[in-house]
């Protein structure tokens, strides 16, 4: 696979993420902050497997970053969609991120 092959493949996936309403609704809220999972679970009235199986699918497209603290995850927005976002979002002032 080429370079340019491989980027554009990158960037597919990350829109492939980033196209279902409950995945953008997390990603919204991941734009507020870091968050933990339940907290996401009190503002999206999905299942939590349902909330999981969007966090992992955005984990794997690069859209959001995941650390273990004990027994819990926190979920942050990657550095790259931060960037992305602020660019997008500019002239949009019902987006916040910080």
């Amino acid at each position: 696979m080429t370079r340019e092959r491989s980027r554009t493949a990158k960037w597919a996936e990350i829109f492939s993420a980033l196209a279902s309403e409950p995945r953008l609704q997390i990603v919204g809220l991941l734009a507020l902050g870091e968050t933990q999972c339940r907290e996401i679970l009190e503002h999206i009235s999905l299942s939590q497997p349902a909330i999981s199986y969007h966090l992992a699918k955005l984990e794997r497209a690069g859209v959001v970053q995941k650390e273990r603290r004990g027994t819990r995850h926190c979920y942050r927005l990657s550095e790259d969609l931060r960037s992305l976002l602020k660019c997008l979002m500019k002239e949009d002032e019902s987006w916040t991120i910080r």
